[in-house]
């Protein structure tokens, strides 16, 4: 079918044609779906997880074509972690992330410059941009997740280093009050405080993700333990430091899961993370209570529709390559050197 024609269809006919399409690709397809796509996407999904998760396992799949569903950073970590020879897609290209978007590589660099480099090792989250984490991988550094943070500030401290870490600065407090460091300093690169850099354990970026930094609150931590004084609450760890502090735990998508999937029948959970997420959760664990801590929706996940994913399986079924995911070669290595020193550290 012409592809201008797809938005003539009902949801139904485009799912029925998805799947068709997903049906005649075969083992030449790899569709990993990122834990807050739509239910619309991720009931066609290969595989579900979180960001380097889905670029690891995209990177060992024997599939020819690799339809990430998730926002740009990870399908540019799943280009470069994967063979010259896979070609990779984003359904929709404008699904960026605005926590990457406040790292640009010019800004890091004027920051760079101010600091003693024989000093630092810089970490970058793995939600960042791929020029990022080259910078990271070209000078000695690596990327990290949510669940490995902790572990990495360590290797840094064991070598007698300091961190700069990027560009989450959530994260990072929230990382560097889980390891007792207090002496810790974020940078803003309009207004760079040298004498706070020189006498810093850990440089933080000033970034944040505005699903997590701006709707969550201690607030609605007191409020749901009134409401529901038996339940856990779980955070994400890029929510603010107080937040963090007034829940009962945070951690990963993936920890999240595996808390609540494991916990006893009955339990109750207070969730603070993205609402498809949490949603999911809820419909997944019937026999227990789980509730958002307030319904934050990531714009940027919400973007792929059941008609992108179609218009891009149409236009793999047709050879048609224009919208691959296309990363310079240096880029792409240096930004693979730093997501490898991670994997053989964790």
């Amino acid at each position: 079918m012409d592809i201008k024609d797809i938005n003539l269809l009902t949801d139904s006919e485009v799912d029925s044609r998805i799947s068709k399409l997903k049906s005649e690709l075969g083992s030449d397809l790899f569709m990993p779906v990122h834990h807050y796509q739509r239910d619309e996407i991720v009931k066609f999904a290969d595989y579900t997880g979180d960001s380097l998760e889905l670029s690891r396992i995209s990177a060992k799949t024997n599939a020819k074509y690799i339809v990430f569903c998730g926002v740009y950073f990870m399908a540019e970590i799943a280009r470069a972690l994967a063979s010259e020879n896979k070609i990779v897609f984003l359904p929709n290209r404008s699904a960026g992330c605005p926590l990457a978007d406040f790292a640009s590589i010019e800004d890091v660099e004027k920051v760079w410059v101010q600091m003693n480099k024989d000093e630092f090792i810089p970490i970058t989250y793995a939600n960042s941009h791929i020029e990022i984490k080259a910078f990271c991988g070209e000078n000695g550094g690596l990327v990290c997740t949510s669940s490995n943070a902790s572990k990495l500030f360590k290797w840094v401290f064991n070598q007698n280093k300091r961190v700069f870490f990027l560009p989450d600065k959530n994260l990072g407090i929230n990382t560097a009050n889980e390891l007792g460091v207090k002496n810790y300093y974020v940078v803003n690169p309009s207004n760079i405080q040298d004498k706070e850099i020189k006498k810093a354990d850990v440089v933080i970026w000033d970034g944040y993700c505005p699903v997590h930094h701006y709707v969550f609150t201690v607030e609605q931590v007191n409020e749901w333990r009134r409401k529901e004084p038996d339940a856990k609450v779980i955070v994400h760890p890029e929510c603010r430091p107080e937040v963090v502090n007034s829940s009962d735990m945070s951690g990963s998508t993936a920890k999240i899961k595996r808390e609540i999937e494991e916990s006893n029948s009955g339990s109750k959970w207070v969730v603070g993370t993205e609402y498809n997420f949490v949603n999911r959760l809820k419909n997944n664990n019937t026999d227990k209570f789980v509730a958002p801590l307030e319904i934050s929706i990531c714009v940027n996940m919400s973007k792929i529709t059941r008609r992108d994913l179609l218009k891009t399986l149409i236009n793999v079924k047709n050879r048609d390559f224009t919208e691959q995911i296309i990363i310079d070669s240096d880029i792409s290595k240096n930004a693979r050197v730093a997501v490898e020193r991670m994997l053989e550290l964790s």
